[in-house]
Order: structure tokens, then sequence, then C-alpha cells
């Protein structure tokens, strides 16, 4: 008893760490952005401009509508009272940071339309093929052909994974049936997105070509590095277990359609067999009436 009252509070901790990771990886980049230290990148120092300060960046637009709608998304799902599962709250909460920040605030806002302070300056280094200009690190670089690859990408989260995710959050947050045939649609164009985004890189660096990559660790793991542990297998991951939860589902609901069939087709007999009985009552009483 003693040990398992010592081991609650490192459950309940894991449990609600497990539920919230989402919302703590949102956490953790934003710091990262804030702390972000003036980095030599090929030679270059990309230091921030006085639009591209941290005071700039906490009070942006952009910043503050993508963690507001994340906070109203949260507050609102939760009083609803559902009683979910740990995975099932996860998979809830990590469609709704997809929807408000990592495609939308992230590679939307920051990577295409470059209008959120500092994040902006993160993209230009993560991808050289962003269009940075290295001499005088302009941000709005006329458009060049190499950010073809990357805009395609950026354009499929704008317009297909944002308002999907959010309608997958939804679902997920009604407690709707389908919400299992949303998630597997978005699990597939979120890993086909990664390839289209990544390949080419891993491509060129296979073949022996040098990669448009950052020198910098810190901004390499949180745009590179851990693709294929988040980007990659926790799509696959959900994917997955939301075909066999729609199989259940579909059973489920096949089960009650046979049930109901079932009561259906007794009902009927039941006033098929009556029938006659009645007509013959009728008859009956109708010839003792005659006779009075």
């Amino acid at each position: 008893m003693a040990s398992g009252a010592k081991d609650a509070p490192l459950t309940s901790f894991l449990r609600t760490l497990y539920r919230f990771w989402p919302i703590a990886f949102m956490a953790f980049c934003i710091g990262a952005v804030v702390f972000l230290p003036i980095v030599e990148e090929r030679g270059v120092v990309v230091a921030p401009t006085d639009a591209d300060t941290v005071q700039a960046f906490l009070t942006s637009p952009p910043l503050l509508i993508a963690m507001t709608a994340t906070a109203l998304g949260l507050r609102w799902s939760m009083s609803l009272g559902h009683v979910m599962t740990d995975t099932e709250f996860m998979a809830m909460v990590w469609h709704l940071s997809n929807g408000t920040w990592w495609s939308l605030g992230c590679d939307s806002w920051s990577g295409l339309f470059r209008i959120m302070p500092r994040m902006r300056k993160m993209y230009l280094i993560l991808d050289t093929k962003h269009g940075v200009n290295w001499d005088d690190q302009t941000v709005d670089r006329p458009w060049n052909p190499e950010q073809a690859t990357l805009e395609s990408v950026y354009w499929a989260e704008t317009t297909v994974h944002v308002p999907l995710s959010l309608l997958a959050f939804y679902l997920y947050a009604t407690r709707n049936r389908n919400r299992y045939l949303v998630e597997a649609f978005v699990g597939g164009a979120q890993l086909v997105g990664s390839y289209g985004y990544y390949g080419p890189e891993l491509l060129a660096y296979l073949h022996g070509f040098p990669t448009t990559w950052p020198d910098n660790w810190v901004i390499f793991m949180l745009g590179i590095g851990c693709v294929p542990l988040v980007w990659c297998t926790l799509p696959c991951c959900l994917t997955l277990r939301a075909m066999l939860m729609q199989m259940e589902v579909n059973s489920s609901f096949e089960g009650a359609a046979k049930a109901t069939e079932k009561k259906a087709s007794a009902k009927s007999e039941t006033k098929s067999t009556q029938s006659p009985r009645k007509l013959r009552s009728r008859s009956r009483s109708r010839g003792s009436s005659k006779r009075t």
C-alpha cells in the first residue's frame, strides 16, 4: 500500500504528460524561438532585426491567435465532460495542435507567408531553399524556383491538413463515431507531406550532394531531427489505430443492426400469428350478436 501511494503522484504526472505532451512540445518550440541566440550559419551571423525581437514575437497577432485558439479549443473540449481514454485525449490534443500551431502557425504563417516575427528567421535558417539572401538576410526575397517544393507542401498543409486536423479535433471532442475515418485520412496526408517536405533533402544527401539543412543543432532537431519520431511514426500509429477502431465501430453497428432486424422480425411474426385469432374472435362475436 505504501509503495502504491508513493507511485500514485508519478503515475498521475506521467498520465498528464502523455495526455498533454503536444501542448508541452508547443511550449518547448516557443521557448526555443524566444531564447534562440544569434547564430552563425554558413559564415553569416543571422542576427534578429528590429522586427524579429523577442517582444515582437511574443506580442505578434499570429502567435496570439494560435495560442488563444489552442487554449479555447482545449477549454471547450474539456467543458463537454466526455470521458475519454488517455490515448483518445492525446489524439484529440494532437489534432488541435496541428490545426492551430504546427501546420498553421509554424509552416503556414512562418514558412509560407512569413508573418510570424522571429519564427520566420528560424525557417530561413532551417532550409536555405526558402530563398534567404545571406548577404543582407532579406526575408521578403523575390520568389525563386527552389522554393517550389517547400511551398507546395505549405499550401497543402494550409488548405488540407489544417481544416482536416480541426475537423478531427471536433469529432474527437464531440465523440462522433466518424472521427476515426477522418483521422486515418489526416494521418495519411501528414505522412505523405513529410515525405514530400524532407524526402528531397534526404535523397540529395544519399547521392552525395550537400544539404541545405541548418548547422545549428537546436534548429536542426526541432525542424529535422524530430521528424522521424513525431511526424512520421505518430501519424502511422494513429492511422493504424484509427483503422482498427473503425473496424470495431463497424462491427458494433452491424451487431446492433442485426439485433434491430431480429426484434422487428419477431414483432411481425407475433402480429401475423395474432391476426387470424383476432379475426376468428371477431367473427364469433358477430355470430353471437346475430343469434341474439
